[in-house]
């Protein structure tokens, strides 16, 4: 098996499960993670994607890079920039399929991002590799609550299919993580990456 991703429930941890392991591990990383932008309310204002080989940094600069925000929140409606994936998130893409490292991690998808055909082209092929891919697959809820308070048209339920069969492929894995299962899917993780 070389795809495992996690999907759930916001804030269950996921992303925060799957940087502990791979730092547990010292596994190397490529590809990318999204990163909340927060203001000073505390409130949700935007996802930033990031470089994932910033998580083998001792101490990544974390300084907000305005051009890698792909979606934005300005009073209570999303806006997005699909650039952001037809060229940083592409680049990432190619890098990892390049890139040495142990482990491509790919969190989140499932969501806007598909909306980037040079993007999605990309990630199909990556995910045919056979290097392990780690990931976040975003969940059916979540899925639908993106499209509620985005402001443009979010239909992407064919290429969410498309995605979840190729990750499936060759007993590839996706585990919904919740409160009752996160130390077995824990072990899990440390098992895949370990192997």
């Amino acid at each position: 098996m070389n795809n495992f991703f996690l999907e759930g429930d916001k804030f269950i941890g996921k992303s925060t499960l799957l940087r502990e392991v791979i730092m547990a591990t010292g596994k190397s990383v490529s590809g990318f993670y999204v990163n909340r932008r927060i203001n000073d309310q505390g409130h949700i204002v935007g996802f930033e994607l990031r470089a994932a080989k910033e998580w083998g940094q001792q101490t990544p600069d974390m300084t907000p890079i305005a051009d890698h925000c792909f979606i934005h929140t300005e009073k209570g409606r999303r806006t997005r920039n699909l650039q952001v994936f037809e060229t940083f998130g592409k680049a990432l893409l190619k890098e990892a399929k390049n890139d040495t490292a142990d482990i491509i991690l790919l969190d989140e998808i499932g969501g806007i991002e598909l909306l980037s055909s040079p993007f999605k082209v990309e990630l199909l092929t990556l995910i045919q590799q056979p290097k392990k891919i780690l990931g976040v697959f975003k969940s059916e809820e979540n899925y639908h609550k993106q499209k509620k308070y985005t402001l443009e048209k979010l239909e992407i339920g064919q290429q969410r299919v498309m995605l979840r069969q190729e990750i499936l492929k060759e007993n590839g894995q996706i585990l919904k993580l919740n409160e009752h299962n996160y130390s077995i899917v824990k072990n899990q993780l440390f098992k895949f990456l370990m192997e």
